[in-house]
């Protein structure tokens, strides 16, 4: 039952498929779990490219690559990956959850695959930490936000009991185990738990389908409240011991803090898979540790001179310092490491004192106990810190709860005298409501029976190896009992199913799971059980052969998390829960904690009518400006800010409708020039030419400008089969004819030259082209449609007759638009709307939500849109100069993310007659550097800056503060003016009731 193999294969097989580079995306919660169970070396083995996260919002799109998601099947999971199918950044998906997904996660999957990227879903059941191969927890410390229990001490919070469901659900699958199930009974939350990991089993029959074993596995499920002495003791083995000082967080332990550390070393990773020092002494007492690090450091500076050049003196000698180099430079690095980190250990143990804390605390957790004195000794020494003084005062508390009573009080006392926190101090009371003697099942102290204290002295008779190591944690009994078949099923039943002679098998794979948080210390006893079982229970299991023990919890706990999760448990617990327990209340020490201790004076105990009024105002007020103040809460506001923009190769779409009323559809063209070369000449695509009459009216037939011969096809039929007409001297088609007229003008095109007399032409006169364009002559075109450009620097031109290129120059044919057809031709034109929208302006929720956020900021209205411009004269050039402006818009926390455009326009007009030079409005003389062209044209440069407007609310904290400031503030000064008021009142009584007493002795 090796746990991080299992992880191991999992992420092995996972990141197997496809075999090709590609991006790992994780969770929060899958992120450190993949962490522990592979290096790096090996995921860039299998062509991992790129290791991120999820929520990273700033991933760049590579379409390019295929992506592996690993996330955990979650609400939080769910949606991340729901945001990154709705925009896809990779071409190719595989999804792994870490458990089993439900139907409804598999359904809303593929309605979030709306792009067909996903390739395959799978379930991998790694939803748990593998520290050690026989370690593993759920990464779920407790805290306010995240808490283990619910509003007692019996039940569970909902999600997490969710959660640990999950995790030991897919321990049992990553080991192929069906168990039979054992809990305490004392623990209504061990059973709960228990009830459900049945059901799960039960419901998903199939995935536990595996082979019959003679003796089932058990899995043990334990309350942390049935020992809580094991994770406020001192810990002096290195691994316990580096998490109790320093925090061991994911195999990874912070040096940031320690004086004088190379950057190097601020942070390290300590795991028995990648460290072969640790792997060999992380269960070594601490004065084991110094003499092995002292043989590791000499086994260094041996091989140090070994690789010195005075060594190398052959071929020989160079080729194995060549192999040797590597992992001298990696032992190097790790005897560095270990030297920090144990004289950290060492420093910190000097300067708490620990030595004498730790001797104080064995002597409270095991039989030999301490007496008050000692306690009283650690209470009172300056230097010790507060917080080691408040842990030995709880476990003073828990050993002599029932008998000395006086002393806890005595203590707690103590404490609040000599720099202990009376918040911290509280916790002494919770600590025994929550798992004092009433709570727990098991004698923890050997103090309650006659048999214990026999069996207590036998121990004693035979001495102790370390006094520091004397304590073993409860965990070790409850081992040594099961192996024996001792185990009372009265206070470690089996759940249902299990069957009658269950108890009196002897397992062979044991699952320990422990509700609240296991310890290092307690994963040590399971890792010397499984290495030798006689030795572990000091011969109190005989033929422990094949014997194998796994440990997990909710989280792995030193004595600083284990006290933070009593303090944020008891946040949402009675407020009994900071009282003495019943047995201790008549001598428990008055905590104060009230604001200030305020005494009730007399002003707030009578009723007055200045009083009731203060009051309804008071409420009045506080009403009025609180709903004023929820009001600017729940206000939506939009903060604007600007960044660089980074987006690369996207196109952008414009979106145009322009009127030229006294040009006809067959002389409009509508191009497009850019920096990068592209051009895209007399564009049909998406754009609709529209003919108008004289008027401006839409001429009411289908022949647009595009149907110049609507009797073509008949003209056809009446030709022989192999008619062949002539391009009279044009560039000739692939095919060596110009059978129409169109394909004559396109050959004139192609040569350069001008298609000025179509009479001439035996294609044209069949057709009736120069009938049908005088019947045009007189006529306008509205040019409307979108058109795709890339997003650099162009044009965008409206001009006459259609453009050909020759010596890299771009010609237009302006005879047809410039000859004197008793028509007048000329630019003036009106601009409905123009406007560069995004891609994501084609998603109807994003463009309904862009068209809102637009509307809000004043922003719906195109600086071109309603423009006018007007000419007389045939020869007249509109420019306009566009900077377009990419822009984001963001709906409130980032639900929608949507790009758009938005630009500012320059204009400029320019009479061609003039040629290069010509007059200013202001009368000053102008010379142009080229000649012009008749037309309309729409410059347009791209800023590179991207302008975000992000929808932000105020948060929940700002309004309750303000409400809190509000209430407070107000019934501050309702009571000064009470307390004024009562006071003037009452000095007015009294003065009154002078005056006539001294007014009626007058009259006696």
């Amino acid at each position: 039952m090796d746990v991080v193999k299992a992880v191991e294969t999992y992420v092995n097989k996972l990141v197997s498929t496809p075999s090709s580079m590609k991006v790992l995306l994780l969770d929060t919660h899958t992120t450190p779990i993949v962490s522990l169970a592979a290096t790096q070396s090996t995921l860039l083995s299998h062509q991992v490219y790129l290791t991120d996260r999820i929520d990273n919002k700033k991933r760049d799109r590579m379409p390019h690559m295929k992506c592996v998601c690993f996330l955990q099947n979650s609400e939080d999971g769910l949606e991340a990956l729901g945001e990154e199918l709705r925009e896809p950044k990779y071409g190719e998906y595989y999804l792994y959850f870490s458990n089993i997904p439900t139907k409804s996660a598999i359904e809303r999957l593929a309605q979030m695959d709306e792009f067909e990227v996903v390739r395959e879903v799978q379930e991998y059941f790694a939803d748990y930490a593998p520290i050690s191969p026989c370690l593993f927890s759920l990464n779920h410390t407790p805290t306010a936000s995240k808490p283990l229990y619910g509003s007692n001490i019996n039940s569970w919070d909902p999600r997490a009991l969710e959660l640990a469901m999950q995790g030991i659900t897919a321990v049992l699958l990553s080991l192929k185990k069906k168990p039979v199930i054992r809990y305490e009974k004392v623990s209504p939350m061990a059973k709960k738990l228990g009830l459900e990991i049945q059901h799960r089993i039960q419901s998903e029959s199939s995935l536990f389908d595996f082979r019959l074993t003679q003796v089932p596995p058990v899995l043990l499920i334990l309350d942390r409240r049935n020992d809580p002495v094991t994770p406020l003791l001192s810990q002096w083995t290195y691994q316990a011991m580096v998490h109790e000082l320093l925090g061991i967080h994911n195999g990874r332990v912070d040096l940031s803090k320690v004086p004088e550390i190379r950057p190097e070393l601020s942070e390290i990773t300590l795991t028995t898979s990648t460290d072969s020092f640790f792997q060999a002494n992380y269960l070594s007492t601490f004065g084991d540790l110094g003499s092995s690090l002292k043989d590791y450091v000499q086994d260094y500076q041996s091989r140090s001179l070994a690789q010195s050049p005075s060594s190398i003196n052959s071929i020989a000698d160079m080729k194995r310092f060549v192999e040797e180099y590597p992992e001298f430079r990696k032992l190097g690095g790790n005897v560095s490491k270990h030297v920090a980190l144990v004289g950290e250990l060492s420093r910190l143990v000097g300067r708490d004192k620990l030595l004498e804390v730790g001797e104080v605390e064995q002597g409270l957790a095991t039989s030999s106990g301490a007496d008050f004195k000692s306690v009283q000794a650690i209470v009172t020494d300056a230097g010790v810190p507060p917080w080691n003084k408040l842990r030995v005062v709880m476990l003073y508390a828990l050993r002599y709860q029932k008998t000395q009573t006086p002393n806890i009080a005595t203590l707690i006392n103590l404490m609040l005298a000599n720099g202990v926190s009376r918040e911290d101090a509280k916790l002494v009371y919770v600590l025994l409501n929550v798992a004092g003697a009433d709570q727990r099942q098991d004698d923890l102290f050997s103090t309650e029976s006659l048999l214990a204290k026999g069996r207590s002295a036998l121990k004693g008779l035979k001495g102790v190896e370390n006094v520091y190591t004397q304590h073993t944690p409860h965990l070790s009994q409850t081992l040594e009992s099961l192996f024996k078949g001792r185990l009372r099923e009265t206070s470690y039943p089996f759940l249902e199913g299990a069957g009658v002679n269950a108890g009196l098998q002897r397992p062979l794979d044991v699952i320990i799971f422990m509700i609240g948080g296991t310890t290092y210390e307690e994963a040590r006893t399971v890792s010397l059980f499984n290495q030798d079982p006689v030795a572990a229970s000091n011969g109190g299991v005989v033929n422990p052969a094949g014997t194998r023990l796994l440990l997990g919890g909710t989280c792995v706990h030193n004595s600083s998390s284990y006290i933070e999760m009593l303090r944020s448990a008891a946040l949402d617990f009675p407020a009994s829960v900071y009282d003495p327990p019943p047995e201790s209340a008549m001598n428990a020490p008055i905590l104060n904690l009230n604001l200030g201790g305020v005494n009730t004076t007399e002003d707030v105990k009578v009723k007055t009518r200045t009083g009731a009024l203060l009051t309804i105002i008071s409420a009045a007020i506080i009403l009025s400006v609180t709903m004023i103040e929820f009001l600017d809460y729940r206000r939506v506001y939009i903060d604007t800010s600007i960044v660089v923009d980074k987006s690369r190769g996207e196109k952008l779409t414009v979106n145009l409708n322009v009127t030229f009323p006294r040009v006809p559809c067959y002389l409009v063209s509508l191009d497009v020039m850019d920096i990068s070369g592209e051009l895209q000449r007399d564009i049909s695509h998406n754009v609709l030419k529209s003919r108008l009459d004289p008027q401006g009216v839409l001429v009411p037939t289908n022949s647009y400008s595009a149907e110049l011969r609507n009797d073509l096809d008949k003209m056809n039929d009446v030709k022989k089969e192999n008619y062949c007409g002539s391009c009279y001297g044009g560039l000739e088609p692939e095919s060596g004819c110009c059978n129409t007229c169109e394909e004559v003008r396109q050959s004139y095109v192609n040569r350069g030259w001008s298609f000025a007399n179509p009479d001439a032409i035996e294609q044209c006169k069949d057709e009736g082209w120069a009938d049908k364009l005088k019947e045009q002559g007189d006529e306008g075109c509205n040019v409307s449609g979108r058109i795709r450009v890339n997003k650099v620097i162009g044009n965008i031109h409206l001009s006459p007759g259609r453009s050909f290129q020759t010596n890299s120059r771009n010609l237009y044919e302006l005879v047809p638009y410039l000859r004197d057809d008793q028509n007048r031709h000329d630019f003036s034109h009106t601009i409905h709307h123009f406007s560069f929208e995004g891609d994501d302006e084609y998603d109807f929720w994003k463009a309904e939500a862009s068209k809102g956020m637009k509307k809000r900021m004043g922003l719906s209205a195109n600086p071109l849109d309603g423009v006018e411009g007007r000419t007389a004269k045939a020869q007249y050039m509109f420019q306009y100069f566009l900077k377009v402006v990419s822009t984001q818009f963001r709906t409130l926390n980032n639900e929608q993310i949507i790009n758009t455009l938005q630009y500012s326009t320059t204009q400029f007009e320019r009479d061609l007659a003039e040629g290069v030079n010509g007059d200013s409005p202001g009368g000053i003389h102008v010379q142009h550097g080229v000649t012009g062209l008749p037309g309309a044209f729409f410059n347009f440069e791209i800023s590179p800056i991207l302008v975000v407007h992000a929808e932000t609310r105020q948060s929940f904290a700002h309004f309750l503060t303000s409400t809190c400031a509000i209430v407070g503030g107000v019934l501050t000064v309702a009571s000064l003016l009470d307390s004024i008021l009562f006071a003037t009142e009452r000095a007015l009584k009294k003065s009154g009731v002078g005056a006539a007493s001294g007014y009626s002795g007058k009259l006696m």
